[in-house]
């Protein structure tokens, strides 16, 4: 591939003409003499081969293959300026890319809240999340596959920042044959029923998230099937209710009456797997995580 005929620095001095209107003016803007944005204008359509502007009067005009490169070189000087930006918040020490384990059960608006505000600070810091279920999350942690997690229980050895409490509570569709049921729910009949469970993502699964008895089982990998079969009826769940809240005010889903205490409760805690290397936009995301679930119990 041949080398560019023409700078960016040129493509810049156009834009200055048209957008000051006039020689003068972009010279003024750009700290230039007028003979030099003069001789770069006449060097650029030199070497194009064809011109780019025409004088009218005293004032410079684009032809129409004038306002075609125009346009284009726009999106050239927006990347330009966009490579720099990015160069410039590496020098300053922003990593290129971060990875989060986020425990499935942490709500997913509470997430993307962080991440928003993260990247008005790290515009240039891509985000990679990793949705992980139970030990999962604590393997990525070990393992040292990312560089902050949400987990339920930090690994040995890992010290976790109470993060958010997860209430859980058994529920399932209106319509549900449970749900209908005048009296208190016993776990004896619970377990004649199928049950919804969510698998946990760690290597050699070792996490149990609550009663585990029904004979009938339907198990998935995420929370979003999961729900769907639960709307419609196909079975219950012990189950996170801030991730159902929507469902259940809604009536399309129902916590059931039972004849003993179900509800409990799953601490979340925040965890880097090594603080001391952690970069500063890590650092910053678990600051920004901390503020917005202190903004929301409040």
């Amino acid at each position: 591939m041949s080398a560019p005929k023409v700078s960016l620095e040129q493509w810049r001095i156009l834009h200055s003409i048209i957008n000051e209107g006039g020689f003068a003016r972009a010279a003024k803007a750009l700290n230039k003499s007028q003979s030099a944005i003069s001789y770069a204008i006449a060097r650029m359509q030199e070497q194009l081969g064809f011109e780019i502007l025409a004088i009218n009067g005293r004032k410079a005009e684009l032809t129409e293959a004038g306002r075609l490169l125009l346009r284009r070189s726009k999106i050239l000087l927006d990347e330009a300026e966009c490579l720099e930006a990015a160069a410039g918040a590496l020098h300053k020490g922003w990593e290129a890319t971060i990875t989060i384990a986020s425990e499935a059960l942490f709500p997913p608006h509470l997430l993307m809240k962080a991440l928003d505000r993260l990247g008005q600070e790290a515009p240039h810091t891509r985000i990679e999340i990793i949705e992980s279920v139970m030990s999962g999350t604590e393997d990525l942690i070990s393992q040292r596959k990312v560089d902050i997690a949400i987990c339920g229980h930090p690994p040995a050895g890992y010290i976790g920042v109470p993060l958010l409490d997860m209430e859980f509570d058994i529920v399932t569709a209106p319509t549900h044959p449970l749900a209908q049921s005048m009296e208190p729910v016993s776990f004896h009949q619970l377990a004649q029923f199928r049950q919804i469970i969510i698998r946990d993502s760690g290597e050699n699964r070792r996490g149990i998230a609550g009663w585990q008895k029904a004979e009938k089982r339907w198990t998935f990998s995420n929370f979003s099937t999961a729900r769907e079969a639960l709307k419609q009826g196909y079975g219950f769940s012990w189950t996170p209710v801030s991730l159902m809240e929507g469902d259940i005010e809604t009536g399309k889903l129902v916590r059931l009456k039972m004849a003993t205490l179900t509800k409990k409760r799953i601490h979340l805690n925040l965890v880097y797997p090594d603080f001391d290397t952690a970069g500063p936009a890590t650092r910053k995301l678990g600051e920004i995580l901390l503020d917005i679930v202190a903004q929301h119990h409040r």
